[in-house]
């Protein structure tokens, strides 16, 4: 049978009343960070999207129980899915004073860092693909060359395609280049690249 806390009145302390507003609008950010954790991340699960979004709006550091009871999940999936965020780097375990429970609390630069992630992605993509479209670029001049008649005509269409495509990604990987070393970004030019 479990303890009470009593007070030195010998009456039971009185639990704070929650706010039903507050509660919802938190319980339905966990649950949409949850669903875009999982669809634009990958690397985060849903639970582990909602776990994050639980410490992130948590004042002070939470245990596994506090956790579990909040998110209504068991304690072995929080388990589970806390380390790989602390194998992330999303979340820390803290010490708490006068517990032997594990506490976590979010790292609050993560949506910084998942930022900072996409772009270095979308980036590396783009100077990827302008090295193949350059590779094949070449291959395109040489067999335009080597045709005739209406081969001849395919080749070259072929190859002004493969000219507007590296046009697309040369206009892309100058947007970003602007973007890194802290230049005005040619909204113009980012209008282009997308919606023409």
């Amino acid at each position: 049978m479990p303890l009470k806390v009593v007070e030195k009145n010998g009456k039971e302390p009185e639990r704070p009343q929650k706010n039903e507003a507050l509660e919802r609008a938190r319980d339905g950010f966990i649950e949409s960070a949850g669903k875009i954790s999982a669809n634009m991340l990958g690397m985060v699960s849903k639970v582990g999207g909602q776990i994050y979004a639980l410490l992130f709006l948590a004042r002070n550091p939470m245990s596994l129980d506090a956790i579990a009871e909040v998110l209504k999940l068991s304690k072995g999936n929080i388990s589970v899915n806390i380390r790989m965020l602390e194998g992330y780097g999303l979340v820390r375990k803290v010490w708490v004073k006068g517990t032997r429970k594990d506490y976590y609390e979010a790292a609050r630069d993560y949506p910084r860092m998942l930022l900072k992630d996409f772009f270095d992605r979308v980036r590396s993509g783009i100077d990827d693909s302008l090295r193949v479209i350059n590779r094949c670029k070449v291959e395109f001049e040489t067999a335009v060359k080597s045709c005739e008649g209406e081969e001849h005509e395919d080749a070259q269409f072929m190859a002004l395609q493969l000219l507007l495509l590296k046009a697309f990604y040369e206009a892309a990987s100058h947007i970003f280049e602007d973007f890194y070393q802290g230049r005005p970004v040619d909204t113009d030019l980012l209008r282009r690249v997308i919606l023409e």
